[in-house]
């Protein structure tokens, strides 16, 4: 877990959203990953999603945030074709997919979730799980109104207008993948292959998201892909669809500030101002005036967290867990 936070630093991110739960004994994941992200150094923070649909596995960690993929996935995804789809796919007629849950399933979740208080994000790849978890989100919220939920749908990848005008009217955010356009596992002939040229050109809509004023944040999706905002914006600003792509400062804000206000961190992190926290990453290069097609080559030079140059993890097992768990109440995880 220490490597895997300094490869993150070495990549110029200073704040993780790590989903946990996938099938320890008493949920041991989650419990050891909530006591790494109180006792990790050097200035970096962790925000830990519990992937479960049982809101125990959050409140009794006292973690204000529920979600991920996993037992929080409402479908798969296209390369194994069982992405949940209003339409069959195109080389597949009698194939719609896969929906892990009932409508009643996961409205009762997020119903349940929201009165108590707690972040929802749910994984959404195709667009009958968009809608699900669109509708599910909305009931609760009708049942629970609140201000500033910040629930999400993780991926996003081929929302419907329906779904996205839920999303816009309640404000769900969308933390996606960018790096997931025209990706390498699953190429746009390919992707084109399974879904036509139509629902091809629709997917990871983040232009439409920012026109219809939603809030979009990156991530990796990591292992998928690798955790890399350099990628990220480049695949945003040259986006596959010309009509999704968006400008370079947008997507610096997707990848920087949006991501910190995905899990209410933006008051002291995500961008430089007086009386923030100094978080700044140096790059070799301006992306305001680099070539857009360039933009990919930009390399960090170094990350600054707290004011100081980023330094290795370095603490024993027992270190980790002794300060994890006498800070339950002084850090946020």
């Amino acid at each position: 877990m220490q490597k895997a936070v300094d490869f993150e630093a070495s990549r110029g991110i200073g704040l993780i959203h790590s989903v946990s739960g996938v099938g320890f004994a008493l949920n041991m994941d989650i419990s050891m990953e909530s006591w790494f992200a109180r006792s990790v150094q050097s200035g970096m923070q962790l925000r830990i999603f519990p992937q479960s649909l049982d809101v125990r596995a959050a409140k009794a960690r006292n973690l204000p945030r529920i979600g991920g993929c996993f037992a929080c996935a409402l479908d798969g995804c296209f390369g194994s074709r069982d992405a949940a789809m209003n339409e069959a796919y195109a080389d597949d007629p009698l194939n719609r997919g896969v929906l892990y849950y009932t409508d009643e399933q996961v409205t009762r979740f997020c119903v349940e979730a929201n009165r108590q208080g707690l972040q929802i994000e749910m994984h959404a790849i195709g667009d009958r799980a968009f809608d699900q978890a669109a509708r599910a989100l909305k009931a609760a919220l009708d049942d629970t109104p609140r201000e500033d939920h910040r629930h999400g749908i993780i991926h996003a990848c081929l929302p419907t207008k329906e779904g996205m005008e839920i999303c816009r009217s309640y404000g769900i955010q969308l933390p996606m993948q960018i790096a997931f356009d025209n990706w390498r596992q699953e190429p746009a002939a390919y992707t084109e292959r399974l879904l036509g040229g139509e629902r091809n050109r629709r997917l990871n809509p983040v232009g439409d998201f920012l026109r219809l004023g939603c809030t979009v944040s990156f991530g990796s999706d990591a292992p998928c892909t690798e955790p890399d905002p350099i990628v990220w914006l480049s695949k945003a600003v040259n986006h596959s669809n010309p009509e999704q792509a968006v400008s370079v400062a947008d997507a610096l804000r997707m990848a920087t500030y949006n991501g910190y206000w995905a899990s209410f961190d933006e008051k002291e992190r995500g961008s430089l101002e007086a009386g923030k926290i100094a978080d700044m990453v140096l790059l070799s290069g301006d992306p305001y005036t680099t070539p857009k097609e360039e933009l990919s080559g930009l390399k960090v030079e170094e990350l600054i967290l707290r004011g100081k140059p980023y330094r290795p993890q370095k603490q024993s097992v027992p270190a980790v867990v002794l300060k994890g768990m006498l800070r339950r109440n002084r850090v946020r995880a």
